[in-house]
């Protein structure tokens, strides 16, 4: 095989069967499908589109959802987990930094290996669309869909991975025979930075994709741009990018924080983007189930859950008193089946606290393991928070004072300044910020990128996740390339593996 063969499997492709309905994107099981006989007509553009966004659904409905949470000070594994077989013994290796973190690790392989099909779905979309036979309007929206979620993955992979392999273009078979080598990680962000702008310019604006609440918008492209930005340190334009959706008419705060992750208010006024979710065969999230959500209505399963990933001590206990998104965030009190109160505080990390954010509501999700709940992947209050981190780190201190107090408000917080007595340096204010989308944000997928990115992360982990302390060193910024991709692509050698690896 050459290198990504696994993928271009997929070149003969998703053709995903759409429809809209009022909750979100329908995307239906894969079929196999020639790319001429896609795309060619309308209804085969939007398919093809369709197939793209659910590889993002594929990413997040699996374990690989945890990456981005656990291995931090907010979530770990729980202590059963190692103790489940080998694929859990490499799972967990994912927060620990044990020594099965290696190129051969499930989680490190499958996350790529998913992230390259989305890519190469993207990569299809984009040259046939280009010459399908449909208008100019729709051709214009459907590309820059491609090129925002082929943005998306490889701004993860780069995160990740650190420079990659960068296939931009379907049907390349020369490409295809030889291998594609290593791109530096400066040429993938120009690649997500470009992709981001041109999608940013030509998606529609939130609220008008009518039934199809799942696409990706204009105020989407714009929030994951400037938080690229803000990663590789450029704050100015971080500032300036992000600044018009704080002020948006498309979009404005939830009022009551924990109405956020109530089901019936998916795809609401915050949010920018969110994986979609349905009660559909394979179109289903097992992260109710991972964070050990009730399920009331799971006959066998008790409100414990899997207990696969809980928070860690540290995270629960950081919270300031009357802060409203505690309750929100977490679950101190366990149920059986039958909805009866359930004492688990014997039973080790079962008893200590769970993330409700994933709660499944009675009656609508299949089952913990089989949810219809929806995950963000950007929301309004993010946004304000990376202006706040912006604004602080180009010495605009008030600004991002204000900013921060208005997520603290919501929570039923003081004004920073009046809890702490007094205002803060820049420094302070930088470590508010980051305690902040912590607090706003935990569990949903951005606290390792977070941590990496203001250079917190080793110092972090050691200091507050128990279970990686002994084992994270410099080399666990980045995943190891996968092994697979070194059998399957002649372009690489054993020194584009990462340092340590």
């Amino acid at each position: 095989m050459q290198t990504h063969r696994y993928i271009l499997l997929f070149i003969t492709l998703t053709g995903i069967l759409f429809s809209g309905c009022e909750k979100q994107l329908d995307i239906k099981p894969e079929v196999f499908i020639s790319p001429e006989e896609l795309y060619k007509d309308e209804a085969g553009v939007i398919a093809g589109i369709t197939g793209i966004y659910r590889q993002l659904l594929v990413l997040k409905r699996s374990d690989y959802a945890v990456v981005g949470m656990v291995g931090t000070d907010e979530a770990k594994m729980t202590i059963f987990v190692p103790t489940w077989g080998p694929y859990w013994q490499g799972f967990a290796a994912v927060n620990n930094y044990s020594n099965l973190l290696t190129a051969q690790n499930d989680v490190v392989q499958g996350f790529w290996t998913v992230s390259y099909k989305g890519i190469n779905n993207a990569n299809v979309a984009i040259k046939y669309i280009q010459k399908a036979p449909v208008s100019e309007e729709l051709k214009s929206r459907t590309i820059a869909e491609a090129r925002f979620l082929r943005a998306l993955f490889y701004f993860y992979l780069v995160q990740l991975y650190d420079g990659v392999p960068m296939p931009t273009e379907a049907d390349n078979p020369e490409a295809d025979k030889e291998g594609y080598p290593r791109r530096t990680a400066e040429e993938v962000y120009q690649l997500v930075i470009t992709d981001l702008q041109f999608a940013a310019d030509h998606l529609n604006s939130k609220g008008t994709n009518g039934p199809d609440a799942g696409r990706a918008t204009k105020e989407a492209a714009t929030a994951l741009l400037g938080k690229v930005y803000l990663t590789r340190k450029q704050y100015d334009l971080a500032k300036s990018i992000l600044a018009p959706l704080l002020t948006s008419s498309k979009t404005t705060l939830m009022p009551a924080y924990a109405d956020l992750f109530v089901e019936k208010n998916e795809n609401n006024t915050e949010s920018l983007f969110e994986v979609q979710f349905s009660n559909e065969p394979d179109n289903t999230s097992n992260m109710a189930n991972n964070t050990g959500a009730w399920q009331i209505n799971s006959p066998g399963l008790s409100g414990a859950g899997g207990h696969v990933i809980i928070p860690t001590d540290y995270f629960f206990n950081s919270f300031e008193d009357g802060d409203l998104r505690k309750d929100a965030t977490f679950r101190t009190i366990f149920y059986d089946v039958n909805g009866n109160v359930v004492d688990y505080s014997w039973w080790a990390d079962v008893g200590k606290p769970h993330v409700k954010k994933f709660d499944i509501t009675a009656g609508v999700s299949v089952s913990g393991s089989q949810s219809s709940r929806n995950m963000y992947y950007l929301r309004l209050a993010d946004v304000i928070l990376m202006h706040a981190e912006a604004a602080n780190e180009s010495n605009d201190i008030n600004t991002a004072l204000g900013e921060l107090n208005i997520i603290r408000a919501r929570a039923g917080l003081d004004k920073w300044e009046k809890a702490h007595g007094g205002l803060p340096s820049q420094d302070q204010l930088r470590d508010a910020i980051m305690t902040e989308r912590m607090h706003e944000l935990g569990f949903e997928g951005w606290r390792w990128f977070d941590l990496k990115r203001t250079g917190k992360l080793i110092e972090t982990v050691k200091a507050n996740n128990i279970d990686a302390t002994p084992n994270i060193q410099q080399k666990h910024l980045l995943y190891p390339i996968p092994a697979k991709e070194f059998e399957n692509n002649p372009k690489l050698t054993p020194k584009d593996q990462n340092p340590g690896y």
